[in-house]
């Protein structure tokens, strides 16, 4: 059975010595992020430290260090190419991101998103911290409802619920940074996703995007996916973690075109597509995965990957063995 065990690395420039810090931080972001050059005028030096945490979704990074820039010049993004989307929520500091000839200034608390395709410069002139999150970019517009077209895009609090996004978004990825589970690594892109379309809309749209029930959304969808392989998972669980009725979660979800039940269900689906696909899970049974799921038998699974998907588990695993 699959395991979404958490891969995270470690990196510090304190141990390195100060002539050769600034290759060794592009040399651990080119693999570790994106390919950048780093300049730095400090006199000590750069001092940067860096979590990095690969999920099976998206990617999440704790950022910090002291005054310092860097750059992903066209050269460098045709040596290292990446198809990804980054959202910098910066946390500590001050920056000004430079994209496409527009400039923006960023306050701790400010989120900017960004097409990593694109050259651009993103410069901190006293002490940071960022966290950084980064997904494919071709799952941009369905995990946070944003076109490329409407990139880069600077996100300011608005308000005390877009402050409080803000404090959401950091401490659920500050929390999974300082003990990555594997059922950490399946709650926190639910929380992540929520929070940044939300944050996203409010920055297309306005303050006024931000919806005052917002926060029973995101503890119900946070209760799903920390118990989306509980069997016995069902809407009147949900609505009571998050302290309203089936019937009023209901009239929110139906705001984004489905319902708490449906939810729960395409999550489990995806979930277990996942598995389904997975190279290493090639071997594992496919009554397993659905089980491992939440799904009560091996004919719901094949009905439910059948609807969502256009074929059977086993015809969709052979096809993507046939590729391999």
């Amino acid at each position: 059975m699959l395991v979404h065990a958490p891969c995270v690395t470690h990196a510090s420039t304190a141990p390195v010595a100060a002539g050769d810090r600034l290759s060794y931080w592009d040399s651990y972001n080119a693999a570790a992020l994106v390919g950048l050059r780093t300049t730095s005028q400090s006199r000590a030096g750069l001092v940067a430290s860096q979590t990095n945490a690969a999920l099976p979704t998206m990617r999440v990074a704790d950022i910090s260090g002291n005054a310092h820039a860097v750059e992903r010049s066209p050269a460098l993004v045709g040596l290292f190419p990446k198809e990804a989307v980054f959202a910098c929520h910066l946390v500590k500091g001050s920056a000004v991101f430079v994209q496409d000839g527009e400039q923006f200034a960023l306050s701790a608390g400010d989120t900017i998103i960004y097409d990593t395709r694109r050259p651009f410069t993103l410069a901190f002139p006293t002490d940071m911290q960022e966290f950084l999150v980064d997904i494919p970019v071709d799952e941009l517009d369905a995990c946070w409802g944003v076109g490329v077209g409407d990139l880069p895009l600077k996100i300011a609090p608005a308000g005390g619920v877009g402050a409080a996004l803000g404090t959401e978004l950091r401490r659920a990825v500050r929390g999974y940074l300082q003990a990555p589970t594997p059922e950490g690594s399946i709650a926190l892109p639910a929380c992540v996703h929520t929070v940044l379309r939300t944050m996203a809309q409010s920055g297309l749209r306005g303050p006024d995007a931000l919806p005052r029930s917002l926060f029973h959304i995101l503890a119900a969808k946070m209760h799903i996916a920390r118990h989306l392989g509980d069997p016995e998972l069902c809407p009147l669980d949900v609505a009571r973690a998050a302290g309203v009725s089936v019937r009023h979660l209901n009239r929110l979800f139906a705001q984004e075109g489905t319902s708490l039940a449906e939810h729960i269900w395409a999550q489990r689906t995806a979930m277990a597509y996942r598995d389904l696909m997975h190279p290493a899970a090639r071997h594992a049974a496919i009554g397993d995965i659905a089980f491992r799921w939440g799904f009560s038998s091996q004919a719901h699974f094949c009905r439910a990957i059948a609807a969502s998907h256009g074929a059977a588990p086993s015809v969709l695993r052979k096809r993507a063995g046939s590729v391999l």
